[in-house]
Parts: structure tokens; sequence; C-alpha cells
């Protein structure tokens, strides 16, 4: 994680909006959290919220900021 912050400083992308973001849903429909992915340097980062934090996340903006994502108490690095 703290690479991924530091890439996203060194780039000055903090206040880039996150472009792809998906809902993990299992079999039953049941909602889980949210995947958000971020792109920088040729590498990709997966960020998951669980539910029912991912909702502050998406519900507060159109796209939500990479910084608001990055400093989510509940936020997870999937590599």
């Amino acid at each position: 994680m703290e690479k991924l912050i530091k890439l996203v400083e060194k780039n000055k992308l903090a206040n880039q909006p996150v472009d792809e973001f998906s809902m993990v849903i299992d079999d039953k429909q049941v909602v889980h959290g949210a995947i958000f992915v971020i792109k920088i340097e040729k590498k990709t980062f997966k960020l998951f919220i669980p539910e029912p934090h991912y909702k502050t996340i998406i519900e507060g903006e159109t796209k939500p900021l990479i910084k608001t994502v990055l400093k989510h108490p509940e936020v997870m690095l999937f590599m």
C-alpha cells in the first residue's frame, strides 16, 4: 500500500477520479463491496472496500477521487 501511495504522490494523481470500479456480487445477488482500479506507470492496483463502507465512496461523488479511496479506513489492496 505504501508503494501505491508514493506513486500517487509522485505523479500528483490524488485529485484524479477513479475511472474504473466494479461491484462484487455473488451468485445469490448479494453485494460484498466494490473494487476500484487505479493504473499508474504501467501498473494496475486493485483496491477493495467491503459492504456497506463502499457506499460512502460512490454515493458522495460522481467518480470517486483516488485520495478518497486510498484514505478510506476499510480499504484493502489486491495484488
